[in-house]
């Protein structure tokens, strides 16, 4: 079955009591949070939004009148529960859409990669429901098939959204490595865990790399060579930083830690960046794409060029010279005149980028910890 239409229920309607403000308007970054949201799923491509307002709607609706979506009031939003506003919601997209995602206001972070795996997920099987989860915890948004949305407005409201979906048999937990499934702004200290992430979100942690690398299920021996290459290109970055080019140790570390993310898959360079871009690290992506070899070399030393030079100087998890990374290539193909060619020119990129660091010795390298 193909799918045409996908919508969305954004439900922001209630009192925010617990955070003693109210979350959809309050800021994260230059746009309020509910802004965020629904941003995060026009990126998606999803062709209906329905946005259910109660509490402050004037205010709310003045400020999202500039998007395009439907806005509905809950008119007893004091007297009524959040699963009577989903309700709301659904009713307008009954018959419009062939799927739904379910989500409050306040859970803007969700990854690119997330929604669109739920999408696939609900788009080749006969799920009623999607939901998915980080680290062992449910989250949102959850994603509803056409069916589910019926049965959502047969309900009789008894336990709310979960009595709903506990009566749904074709129901699915996906996992994922994407802490936005986790974050709202039900009180203060959740929004400050908001604000925190928002700073760095672009670049994930050594210890999120880790969960990454697990998730896309690279072999143990692919996790050595990629941890190798980080602790190289860490120490690269410190001897250069004695020369007085700073860069970013944390985007080299992560690039380095996932440059084999897609390894052994066709075109791994392109799809581990695809994967990469699709849960919001731009910049890891971009070093990514290119780590097989440079469209261009800069004169000016970039965190890019410094995990190409050190995935050049490791040949499994061992440190090596260009030369020798290079030997096993060279004979292994010397009658392939088109390959040779590729070969030489990465190569050579290589020792110009070696030349452009040339008080670095790769047997100086040393293979320090890296920081978490």
């Amino acid at each position: 079955m193909k799918y045409k239409k996908i919508g969305a229920v954004i439900v922001a309607g209630g009192l925010s009591s617990r955070m003693k403000d109210f979350k959809p308007l309050m800021k994260i970054g230059d746009k309020t949070i509910i802004e965020t949201t629904i941003s995060n799923f026009q990126t998606l491509g999803v062709d209906e939004i329905v946005v259910v307002t109660g509490f402050r709607a004037i205010e709310l609706e003045e400020k999202l009148e500039s998007y395009d979506i439907k806005i509905i009031r809950n008119e007893n939003y004091r007297t009524t529960h959040m699963f009577d506003s989903v309700c709301i919601g659904l009713k307008e997209l009954n018959n419009m859409v062939d799927m739904t995602f379910v989500t409050p206001a306040d859970s803007p972070f969700v990854q690119q990669f997330t929604l669109r795996r739920m999408v696939e997920e609900m788009k080749y099987s006969n799920l009623e429901i999607v939901q998915p989860s980080y680290d062992e915890k449910d989250g949102h948004p959850l994603l509803l098939s056409c069916n589910a949305i019926k049965l959502m407005l047969k309900h009789d409201g008894t336990m709310g959204m979960q009595g709903a979906i506990s009566k749904m048999q074709k129901y699915k937990k996906l996992c994922f490595v994407d802490p936005g499934i986790i974050l709202d702004a039900d009180n203060i200290s959740d929004y400050l865990r908001l604000l925190e992430y928002n700073e760095h979100k672009n670049c994930p942690t050594v210890e999120l790399c880790e969960k990454i690398q697990d998730y896309f299920k690279m072999s143990d021996n692919e996790k050595k060579h990629c941890n190798k290459v980080a602790h190289a290109s860490l120490n690269i970055c410190n001897k250069l930083s004695e020369r007085g080019i700073k860069l970013s140790r944390d985007i080299v570390i992560a690039a380095s830690m996932l440059h084999d993310l897609a390894k052994g898959n066709s075109m791994h360079a392109n799809l581990g960046a695809k994967w990469l871009k699709d849960m919001g690290y731009d910049e890891i992506a971009k070093i990514v794409e290119e780590h097989m070899e440079l469209d261009t070399i800069s004169g000016t030393l970039t965190e890019k060029e410094v995990v190409y030079l050190a995935d050049k100087l490791v040949k499994d998890d061992n440190i090596v010279s260009i030369n020798e990374r290079f030997s096993y290539k060279e004979k292994l193909y010397n009658q392939d005149e088109i390959v040779i060619r590729t070969v030489e020119k990465r190569k050579e990129q290589a020792l110009k980028l070696y030349a452009m660091m040339n008080n670095i010795e790769s047997y100086n390298i040393k293979t320090n910890a890296l920081p978490r």
